[in-house]
């Protein structure tokens, strides 16, 4: 019996098994580089805290200012509360939002004042602006809640106690055209503040404008006349139908 034939390999082999190795190598090497090209636009570039640091700046600025016009807001509130009763709770509530928010904007500064002496990594500050965004957001729609529940005097009405005007279910006298809140990635939110919004100003006119025209279309009081404005069943004494009579 003859012994088996050494096969020689093909021709171009051994240099085809390095190339399809070379190639794999290759492949791989540029998923790493995919990689890491994602996450350096995720985590950011060595120099994005430098760059992010700026923008909390701003954004503390911003809601400072905002501080300003509230307390300007707060006061005007309390004063017209002194002589309309049902805005007490109003004021009350618009104070306490005052308070949080001058203790979120020391709190604001005093993370602003460690993040200048020791820079954190990208992904700490990262998180932590976020947080700074999302509460100068929640303080300003808290400011926007309740300026509504100023304008309409139906929500003052059914104003609650710790409760918001957006938790109630909706007055005769709301006329809603402003959009509805939601939520958007942080990242996305621009920095802006709420200069532009409604002022309380503006805000207690409309009011007033809404109170004399709900006065002024309001049906006449049940047990009066409407020419005499006497009580129905009620007999002038001789005294006064004497006095007209004279005059």
């Amino acid at each position: 019996m003859k012994p088996p034939r050494a096969v020689a390999p093909p021709p171009g082999g051994l240099e085809n098994g390095f190339a399809s190795r070379r190639a794999a190598l290759l492949l791989a090497g540029l998923v790493l580089l995919l990689a890491a090209g994602c996450r350096a636009g995720t985590y950011g570039k060595y120099d994005a805290t430098e760059k992010m640091l700026p923008e909390m700046k701003q954004s503390v600025q911003l809601f400072a200012s905002d501080l300003q016009r509230a307390r300007s807001a707060r006061d005007l509130l309390r004063q017209a509360a002194e002589g309309d009763s049902t805005l007490r709770l109003v004021a009350e509530e618009y104070t306490r939002a005052v308070e949080e928010h001058q203790r979120v904007l020391e709190n604001n500064r005093e993370v602003l004042a460690q993040f200048e002496d020791d820079l954190p990594d990208y992904r700490r500050m990262e998180r932590v602006f976020g947080s700074f965004l999302s509460e100068h957001q929640t303080t300003r729609n808290r400011y926007r809640s309740l300026r509504k529940a100023v304008r309409y005097p139906g929500v003052t009405a059914r104003l609650e106690r710790r409760a918001l005007p957006d938790t109630l279910s909706r007055a005769r006298d709301e006329a809603y055209t402003e959009g509805r809140y939601y939520v958007a990635p942080i990242f996305y939110e621009r920095l802006q503040s709420s200069g532009d919004d409604l002022t309380m100003r503006q805000a207690l006119a409309e009011r007033r404008q809404r109170r004399s025209q709900a006065d002024r279309f309001a049906p006449p009081a049940q047990g009066r006349e409407e020419t005499g404005g006497l009580s129905s069943g009620t007999v002038p004494s001789p005294a006064d139908t004497a006095g007209r009579v004279s005059q």
